[in-house]
């Protein structure tokens, strides 16, 4: 242990956090509310050093790259420590387990369980994972949620209370920062540098820079704008104390990162690959060691350093092939990587005319998604409840004070049998709609006025009738009995695959990887292309569901995915040559990880479905991880010991006249 993790075990919490590790203690429910930077995870690691008992402590983050960093930090702390995030288990029984959020939804040992930035409730794609695991987790599982930008946490407590958890639930909030920002205007500054720097935001870093606001964290709309600064950026401003690195970090970063890490300078987004970023980057950044680092706005979220200063170039950005907007609240978590405690007495804003300012961040009033869980749900089903109280539990549970409809509720007030037969509200409004094709038991039915009135529009219980996940009867189908046991919309995929009898497995166990390719690896083809994509729309037609499905697909699915995955199992590797340009070693690393976490589901999903494609796919399943699960372990980092040391802010920054 350095004497820098030492002393950080000697600290003692600020009264805030004394107050969070009294009410854990006292066997509270515990909400966190304070800024990024602040210490809400030393709240966690007082705690679990402190506690008595029996039980696992599972602590949750939104990325497998933050998962991989907390393995390492509290592995070289001595504790024992284990790690699940999709694609690995690595000792599961470990008295702390740090995991990805999906990885760990249905813990059976838990008597602790940790969020780490609960906020991603609201998250379009993944925020139903995050409501329906707390929703689903037993009284007896005690839970600390932590966040740095959640404008209503008291929401978040009200709807912990109304869970009926049997605990009390305490709400703790620190707005003050532990290293206060500042807001600097560089403009101005910038009209003094000399006229050999050319360029807009190079002219702008080195001025900052020379007036010591370094080192800079920088937040890019995209990979080409964050590569193209921080080329710039290390051929233009001049470097007085480069950086050595070693034969390894060299071999690790590749011709381009070397050359600009020697200049002090890096960029930072997932087409890099994990010891690229985890390896190099980030432990050279918490180090001092790099004067700018040029970040992407997706990967905001999984950023776990700090620098002197901040600045944002822009706030549109595109996630999932869609364009998005940065909100106030990713502002605030992007400011708050300004200024670092122990290092910093100010963190600095750096904001031009282009770029946003400090009073445009904010924390974000915290809704839930519009897409619904659909795993507790209909793990609910399968016990053989009635569907009408399965399904009122389930809506009491949801993180709103708003009543969703899930399409059953006219319908089960009826106690005797339609003429139609129908047996959800929507199928009901549809029917009596009909122009072109009506039914004749709708006219002399004396319901016919009531379905008038009620709502055809889409609920979830009607769209599970119509996938098949669900028989005429609102029984569990076979189809619903295995989507059951996923928390994405990858189990259609599985699903149409398997009911193909003429689909091969060992084909379908490599097409998996395009039910998690998104748009990356698709080229010209289209993106719906393949044979398990035309699978899906056989089986689904061309339904949409918010979160699960776009035009009878998986809304993550994509054409191209399946062919890096056989050049895995061919060559053992994935050669990068020949691959679209657009596709960088990040990409690809990512999709393996993806498509290894579909095989470990689909393995360690229930066996008893008395289905034979199933279970001789869950085999073959099982036998492709077992090659891979000893060597996803995360790799530690590869900086020297001389690097490991703070520097002053001033090393490396340049003198401009």
């Amino acid at each position: 242990m350095s004497g820098f993790e030492a002393l950080q075990q000697l600290r003692l919490p600020d009264a805030w956090q004394a107050q969070a590790i009294r009410a854990l203690a006292a066997g509270d429910d515990v909400i966190v509310q304070a800024p990024t930077g602040a210490g809400k995870t030393f709240i966690f690691e007082q705690f679990f050093q402190q506690r008595r008992g029996p039980g696992q402590a599972i602590y949750t983050v939104p990325t497998r790259a933050l998962a991989n960093d907390k393995f390492a930090e509290w592995s070289r702390l001595g504790w024992r420590v284990g790690i699940t995030t999709g694609d690995l288990a690595h000792d599961p029984e470990a008295p702390l387990v740090v995991a990805t959020l999906e990885a760990q939804q249905t813990p059976t040992h838990a008597s602790l369980y940790v969020i780490d930035e609960y906020q991603w409730l609201a998250d379009p794609l993944r925020g139903n994972h995050y409501e329906g695991t707390i929703l689903s987790l037993p009284p007896q599982t005690q839970l600390l949620l932590l966040s740095g930008s959640v404008a209503n946490p008291g929401a978040v407590r009200d709807w912990l209370l109304r869970l009926g958890r049997g605990r009390g639930v305490t709400m703790v909030e620190q707005k003050e920062r532990p290293v206060p920002l500042d807001e600097v205007e560089i403009d101005s500054i910038a009209r003094n540098v000399p006229d050999s720097i050319t360029g807009y935001w190079t002219r702008r870093l080195a001025a900052a820079l020379r007036e010591d606001y370094g080192p800079i964290l920088v937040f890019a709309p995209h990979r080409r704008e964050a590569e193209k600064i921080a080329r710039e950026v290390s051929i233009r401003i001049p470097c007085p104390n480069p950086l050595r690195l070693t034969k390894e970090q060299e071999f690790a970063a590749g011709p381009e990162l070397t050359r600009l890490l020697g200049q002090r300078v890096a960029f930072h987004h997932s087409g890099l690959s994990y010891m690229q970023r985890a390896g190099l980057i980030e432990p050279l950044a918490k180090g001092g060691q790099l004067r700018v680092v040029v970040a992407t706005l997706g990967l905001s979220a999984g950023i776990n350093f700090s620098l002197r200063s901040v600045l944002v170039t822009g706030t549109s950005f595109t996630a999932g092939g869609l364009p998005r907007e940065v909100s106030p609240a990713e502002l605030l978590q992007m400011f708050g990587r300004a200024g670092r405690r122990g290092l910093d007495e100010q963190g600095y804003v750096l904001v031009t005319e282009r770029s946003p300012r400090l009073g445009q961040a904010r924390a974000g009033h915290l809704r839930r998604s519009a897409p619904l869980p659909w795993r507790p749900l209909l793990q609910a089903l399968g016990t053989g409840q009635p569907i009408e109280e399965v399904c009122a539990a389930f809506q009491r549970k949801l993180f709103t004070t708003e009543f969703i409809p899930l399409g059953i509720e006219a319908t089960q007030q009826i106690h005797e049998p339609l003429p139609c037969g129908l047996k959800t509200d929507a199928g009901r409004a549809r029917l009596v709609r009909r122009v072109n094709d009506p039914a004749p038991f709708c006219f002399p039915c004396k319901y016919r006025e009531e379905c008038f009135q009620l709502d055809p529009k889409p609920t979830l219980i009607w769209l599970w009738n119509r996938l098949g996940l669900l028989d005429k009867q609102l029984h569990l189908t076979r189809r619903g009995r295995v989507m059951a046991h996923f928390s994405g919309a990858e189990g259609l995929g599985v699903i149409a695959g398997l009911e193909d009898e003429k689909y091969p497995l060992n084909d379908l166990l490599e097409d998996m990887a395009n039910l998690v390719a998104g748009d990356r690896f698709c080229g010209n083809e289209p993106r719906w292309g393949g044979r398990l994509g035309y699978a899906c729309q056989k089986a689904f037609k061309r339904f949409q569901s918010d979160g699960f499905l776009a035009d009878g697909v998986p809304i993550n699915y994509g054409a191209g995915g399946a062919e890096i995955v056989r050049l895995l199992r061919l060559k053992k590797f994935v050669p990068m040559e020949g691959l679209q340009e657009h596709v960088h070693r990040g990409d690809v690393d990512r999709l393996l990880i993806e498509w290894k976490s579909l095989l470990r589901q689909v393995a360690h999903a229930a066996p008893d479905l008395a289905w034979p494609r199933w279970t001789e796919f869950q085999e073959l399943c099982r036998q492709e991880f077992a090659q891979y699960e000893r060597t996803s372990l995360p790799t530690l980092p590869i900086i020297t010991a001389e690097q490991q040391k703070p520097l002053s802010h001033r090393l490396g920054m340049a003198t401009l006249h």
